[in-house]
């Protein structure tokens, strides 16, 4: 007897919890330190991965057009208002509750707001990077661009926003313990750790309401997130490789 649909959403979930991409020894390495350089080497993160998040909304875009139930998409949709700085009144509170102000964030496009933190970290001056993630960011277009419906679900859900707020925590480690930045500069991981982990479970609804339609959805979404996961560990390899050539 197959198990109960949410019950096949938590193991993919679970999976991708488990996966190397956020447990990987380069994440590890910038939380506590032990990279040559730990400042410099957060700055190189910053200005490889704006690369990759300032296409988010592109990401999300491809996605919803995928899918083909308007209330699917009309979720994606309430993601992408909130990437433009959009939030909800029940949702400053919460982030007001965690110590965030509303005024960090309300009305901030999220490109902006990271690009302000790569001003703070001083990643703005840093050169020769961007070509680690320009290939991350080709590539997950790409897969997105050429996926069915749950396979991109699969991607930018379990593979993305479901599991962002793991990758995040050791960068968000990582800042406190080798920079003096306030919590408004880095701001941008710690909004995303928070309001992405609703997002993602909208998400995982969005996937077994998939898995319902057609059983066969299942080794889609799984698809789609283990090829996601898989870029990101690439991007953590080559960015470890690089710091430790340097």
């Amino acid at each position: 007897m197959s198990c109960p649909l949410p019950s096949r959403v938590a193991l993919l979930l679970g999976e991708a919890e488990s996966h190397r991409a956020l447990h990987h020894p380069y994440l590890a390495a910038l939380a506590n330190g032990s990279l040559p350089d730990p400042l410099g080497a957060l700055r190189r993160f910053t200005a490889e991965y704006s690369v990759y998040t300032r296409s988010f909304q592109n990401y999300l875009l491809l996605c919803m057009s995928k899918l083909e139930s308007q209330e699917h998409r009309s979720i994606l949709l309430e993601n992408l208002c909130e990437e433009s700085g959009m939030i909800e009144a029940e949702e400053l509170e919460e982030l007001a509750a965690l110590g965030i102000q509303p005024e960090w964030v309300q009305g901030v496009p999220h490109p902006e707001m990271f690009d302000r933190f790569r001003q703070a970290i001083g990643a703005d001056d840093v050169l020769d990077t961007g070509e680690i993630a320009r290939d991350w960011k080709a590539l997950f277009l790409k897969q997105l661009t050429h996926a069915g419906p749950a396979e991109a679900l699969g991607a930018l859900g379990l593979g993305t926003e479901s599991i962002v707020k793991h990758f995040y925590r050791p960068l968000i480690r990582a800042i406190q313990r080798h920079t003096d930045l306030t919590r408004q500069d880095y701001v941008f991981f710690e909004l995303h750790a928070e309001i992405d982990d609703e997002h993602g479970e909208l998400m995982l609804n969005i996937a077994s309401d998939l898995m319902s339609q057609d059983p066969s959805n299942c080794e889609a979404l799984r698809r789609g997130m283990q090829k996601a996961l898989g870029l990101r560990s690439l991007f953590c390899d080559r960015m470890l490789e690089m710091e430790m050539n340097r």
